[in-house]
């Protein structure tokens, strides 16, 4: 098993950013359903770790010594499972700037408590685990910042639509105005 989960995360380090094509730094539209299948696919090692970790003979402890308790593993477990859940909705509507910003926020908040899981295994010289948990953290990071190319190229779009709406509202407010001047301005039918 353990041999399985290191191939698999070889695989997900390639897509890394060293394994990237140029094309693919700026994530398009075009590319969105592909992009989240590979990033749902990154998140697959974590489930395998979490269950290391919730089942860890030898506690892992915080910064403040605290034990590392398995209810924080099924909190992270949860934050996992409402990431995926966003992957779904967005790939079912790629236009949903909401969700964009949601998968975002979720991958970066992800990032973090990687970061922090990395850093306790490396604390409780847990070498292995905090370097399978860097390497993962790198890969989502990169993930992130395609994410975030594709939502502030999503708001950008969106942002000229209202400017287009904007000024096709107001020409036609002024087609308004004017058209019931004119109806003031000419004589009424005499009787």
């Amino acid at each position: 098993m353990r041999e399985t989960f290191l191939l698999l995360l070889s695989i997900v380090w390639l897509q890394g950013p060293t394994g990237l094509p140029a094309q693919d730094r700026n994530l398009a539209a075009s590319d969105l359903p592909e992009f989240l299948a590979r990033h749902e696919d990154s998140l697959r090692p974590l489930d395998a770790t979490y269950t290391e970790l919730a089942n860890e003979h030898f506690p892992l402890r915080d910064e403040a010594g605290q034990l590392l308790a398995r209810r924080h593993i099924e909190d992270r477990r949860r934050a996992l499972a409402t990431l995926r859940q966003t992957i779904h909705q967005l790939a079912a509507d790629p236009g949903d700037l909401v969700l964009t910003t949601q998968l975002f926020l979720q991958t970066e908040t992800l990032v973090d408590d990687l970061f922090d899981l990395s850093q306790v295994a490396y604390d409780n010289d847990r070498e292995d685990l905090g370097k399978r948990l860097s390497d993962l953290m790198r890969v989502l990071d990169h993930h992130t910042g395609l994410i975030e190319s594709y939502t502030l190229s999503l708001a950008a779009e969106k942002q000229d639509r209202i400017r287009e709406l904007e000024k096709e509202n107001q020409w036609l407010r002024q087609k308004l105005q004017e058209a019931a001047e004119e109806t003031k301005a000419k004589p009424s039918p005499r009787p």
